[in-house]
């Protein structure tokens, strides 16, 4: 089984190297040219102990992308992971933010349409395509929003509205990947994620708002809180999406060409910042020490993916509680 992770530096693409090296023991090819990133020094090294080759490629460039699967190729499995994530840089430099997601993706399926058709290519996209949810009817409790009408989260068939540049990007690469599985009959599957954090996550205040505030509070240390905290997001620890990528590669004989996939907490591990901030109060034993900005333009009231989807097609949800993630995720950064 021969594996390419694209964007292996990152958070969610170093724990998938590692899962199907270790676990499946399979010939892994992790490539990134991000090395700027928190933690991507660590994450290279992690690769290097654990035996899976690293090479640079910058998705950007087609050629950068065919060289990597004229040495490499052909594969039997493909997983972008890489993106830019911050909607602030992606409001600062929507250039930047489209080459990466948007021309980044078209060129990995070019690569895949000419060079490795028979592969699986997964690709990471964002519960962030589904936009403002305006049309969705809310209800205020003493600690969160949540929805009126949508009992299990928003599914798969809600209509899009990418909202910001980030959302535009990863949508626009979220209907190429599904309409490349149709058009040229390829085993593409979009996945739009939650919330992920846990292992291996060097988080920053616009990226990654589940570690960022965790680690924050065991520190005892001040950090910018924006709007409320009744906001409400589902949350995945990072072993179960390692269990729904590993459950999509053993199904894909089953899946339609371009699927997609909520992968997400759902609504059972659905926690608003000021849920969050108690729970923290709780495992760590420090109060929060938060710097109350008004709400940001970009952050909706309530967000939680349906995953019914997901559990009927590849038989997977969530084993992880967030309370259980997030004790292991303190344990981590206690000892990173």
């Amino acid at each position: 089984m021969k594996v390419l992770v694209v964007g292996a530096l990152g958070f969610v693409g170093v724990n998938i190297s590692l899962f199907f090296k270790e676990k499946h023991k399979a010939e892994v090819i992790g490539v990134d040219n991000n090395f700027k990133q928190l933690g991507s020094l660590e994450n290279k090294s992690l690769l290097k102990d654990a035996g899976v080759l690293f090479d640079f490629c910058d998705i950007r460039n087609q050629e950068s992308v065919d060289k990597i699967f004229d040495e490499y190729g052909p594969f039997d499995c493909i997983f972008n992971m890489a993106a830019q994530v911050a909607f602030k840089v992606s409001v600062e430099n929507p250039r930047l933010d489209f080459e990466i997601n948007a021309l980044g993706t078209f060129n990995l399926l070019e690569a895949l349409r000419i060079k490795s058709p028979k592969a699986l290519f997964i690709y990471a996209s964002t519960n962030q395509v589904y936009g403002e949810l305006k049309d969705c009817r809310l209800k205020e409790y003493e600690t969160r929003y949540d929805f009126i009408d949508l009992e299990n989260g928003v599914p798969e068939t809600h209509s899009l509205d990418f909202l910001s540049p980030y959302g535009c990007s990863k949508g626009a690469a979220d209907m190429y990947v599904q309409d490349y599985g149709r058009v040229f009959n390829l085993n593409t599957v979009v996945t739009r994620f939650g919330g992920i954090y846990g292992t291996h996550q060097y988080s920053y205040e616009d990226h990654g708002w589940i570690s960022y505030i965790t680690n924050k509070v065991r520190l005892n240390e001040k950090f910018n809180r924006f709007g409320h905290g009744k906001q409400v997001r589902d949350i995945l620890f990072i072993d179960d999406i390692l269990d729904a990528m590993e459950k999509i590669y053993l199904n894909r004989g089953s899946l339609k060409k371009g699927v997609c996939l909520n992968i997400g907490g759902g609504k059972e591990n659905s926690l608003s910042v000021l849920e969050l901030l108690i729970l923290l109060e709780e495992l760590t034993g420090n109060k929060e020490r938060s710097i109350i900005n008004p709400m940001r333009k970009a952050d909706k009231l309530v967000v939680y993916l349906d995953i019914t989807k997901a559990k009927k097609e590849i038989d997977w949800e969530p084993s992880t509680s967030f309370k259980e993630g997030i004790k292991k995720l303190i344990e981590w950064q206690n000892q990173n």
